[in-house]
């Protein structure tokens, strides 16, 4: 009984001749209570693999072995090739682990070269991990939940033998700038910030820009220090310069002359910080000052007043509220006012656009939230280099971001008939 010694693979589908076979042996380990498929268990026998993705021209005529189906060489193009010796490869396979291929050598007489097979589809040069475990590893990077040690333990259960600096290495972006990620359209609506992180032994801002409408980050980049320059450059490289319509940050006197730099038509401040520098103000007033008891009391309740001015829902509660607390102006404390004229009234008109454009948040509470779901209360970690800390940020903020495509999709082809009945018995439990 004869078994054709070629099978040729292409486009991830395995053909063999298997017209002169008739039956194959199946060990004990191969019976199950369901049907056998012939041509998939005989590929399976003499291939070892059934996934993998072959160039054109080269065939498996043993388990692991590659060789060309052809004397042509490769590099003049005449059919003039010798079989000379397989030389093994070191490789890890997704769901296999550690395999050895035998890549077969050719000399070919007429060039005089020494070709071989090559799986370029498989492998990348001097790597023996394959590209869809690689593809794989991404994956599960994408969670964020495990260090690169746990990682690579983690393997080992599936008989995968790589370090820790390997993970890294497989992982890794070949910025230590910034990362760029892909956003279909901008809306003009962008919200900025950053975040501190140690790496090394430095304390280093990371800057993000999000699309506020759509809610994807656009990029990420690690600044040396926070200063003018810097953010406009960022924001600049990032944003469309015909549709900037409003930038959403938080009170850092670096980002005011970006503004007018850049030509943004709007500026929204967040409305949260605000709290916090008028309570930060306060507790400033108290400790500079010897307040009595009432007047410690009086001082915090105007400035409750005044952080209530900027909750409102709607302009026309704003204008009420404004004008309350006017009513109670001779009876605020003198602190209280200056600080009111020199910082209130200056940011007056930034701290209320979302009331006039339903576009706009009154916070930057997208970005906080980006910040705590990309970054572990651990991952106040210390990164050793800039690339570390944006090779582990990139996986999971393009969840992030494929997370909220999908929730578009599914939101936009949701049938309108159970939206109103969704709304219906939603209306029929408030009653």
């Amino acid at each position: 009984m004869s078994v054709s010694r070629l099978v040729n693979m292409t486009n991830k589908n395995l053909n063999a001749d298997n017209t002169n076979i008739v039956s194959i042996q199946l060990n004990l380990f191969d019976a199950y209570d369901g049907k056998h498929n012939f041509d998939e268990v005989l590929n399976q026998k003499i291939t070892g693999h059934t996934d993998l993705n072959l160039e054109n021209g080269i065939v498996i005529t043993s388990p692991n072995h590659f060789e060309f189906d052809t004397r042509r060489c490769p590099k003049c193009g005449k059919l003039k090739l010798i079989k000379k010796k397989f030389i093994p490869r070191k490789a890890i396979l997704n769901k296999i682990g550690d395999v050895v291929f035998y890549l077969k050598e050719y000399y070919c007489k007429a060039c005089h070269r020494y070709p071989k097979v090559e799986l370029k589809n498989i492998l990348k040069e001097y790597s023996k991990v394959s590209i869809p475990f690689t593809e794989n590893l991404y994956n599960k990077a994408k969670t964020g939940l495990k260090s690169l040690r746990k990682t690579s333990k983690d393997l080992k259960v599936d008989d995968v033998t790589l370090s820790h600096q390997s993970v890294a290495n497989h992982l890794s972006v070949d910025s230590d700038k910034e990362i760029v990620f892909e956003v279909e359209e901008h809306s003009g609506y962008y919200g900025y910030d950053e975040q501190f992180i140690t790496i090394g032994k430095e304390s280093l801002p990371k800057a993000q820009l999000i699309d506020i409408i759509s809610n994807q980050t656009i990029a990420i980049r690690i600044l040396d220090e926070v200063t003018s320059k810097n953010v406009e450059d960022f924001i600049k490289d990032h944003t469309n310069k015909n549709n900037r319509k409003c930038l959403v940050t938080d009170h850092d006197h670096a980002y005011f002359s970006v503004i007018t730099n850049l030509g943004f038509k709007k500026q929204q401040l967040c409305i949260i910080h605000f709290v916090r520098i008028v309570e930060r103000k306060v507790n400033e007033l108290i400790k500079k000052n010897d307040y009595s008891e009432d007047e410690i009391k009086e001082l915090k309740e105007y400035a409750g007043r005044i952080i209530h001015i900027f909750l409102a829902k709607n302009v026309k509660d704003f204008i009420k509220r404004l004008n309350s607390f006017f009513k109670q102006w001779d009876n605020v404390p003198e602190d209280l006012k200056h600080f009111y004229n020199k910082k209130v009234i200056r940011d007056m008109h930034k701290l209320t656009q979302h009331l006039f454009d339903p576009n706009i948040p009154s916070t930057n509470n997208l970005l906080e939230g980006k910040f705590s779901g990309a970054q572990q209360q651990s991952d106040k970690k210390r990164y050793k280099t800039k690339q570390g800390c944006l090779s582990s940020l990139k996986p999971i903020t393009e969840r992030q971001n494929q997370e909220l495509k999908r929730k578009k999709i599914e939101k936009n082809e949701e049938n309108p008939d159970h939206i109103k009945l969704r709304k219906s018995i939603k209306k029929l439990f408030e009653g």
